[in-house]
C-alpha cells in the first residue's frame, strides 16, 4: 500500500518593518518652516528634517512626493533662520 503523505507547512515569516522617515521629515519641515517665519533658531529643525528627507528620498519604499516636499519645506525653513539671524547680527553690529 501507499504511506500516507503528510503535507508540509511552512509558515509565512514575519513581514519586515521598515524604517519611516518621510513623515517625520515632513513634519519636523512644516513645524520648522512655521518656526522660523518668527524666530531664527529653528534652524536645527529644517536641518533635521533635511537629513531625513534625504534619506527618504534614497529609500526605494519611501513615499517619493512626501521627500520631496520635505526637502523643499526644509530648505526654505533654513533660509528663513538664515534670514532672521543674519538680521538679528546686523541689528547687534556684528555684520557690516
Amino acid at each position: 500500500m501507499t504511506d500516507p503523505v503528510l503535507p508540509r507547512v511552512e509558515w509565512a515569516p514575519e513581514p519586515q518593518v521598515l524604517p519611516r522617515s518621510g513623515g517625520w521629515a515632513l513634519a519636523l519641515a512644516i513645524v520648522g518652516l512655521g518656526l522660523s517665519l518668527l524666530v531664527g533658531w529653528a534652524f536645527p529643525l529644517g536641518i533635521a528634517a533635511v537629513v531625513l528627507a534625504i534619506l527618504a528620498l534614497r529609500r526605494p519604499w519611501e513615499s517619493r512626493a512626501v521627500g520631496v516636499w520635505a526637502l523643499c519645506l526644509g530648505a526654505l525653513s533654513l533660509v528663513y533662520s538664515a534670514g532672521w539671524l543674519v538680521w538679528g547680527a546686523m541689528q547687534a553690529g556684528l555684520i557690516g
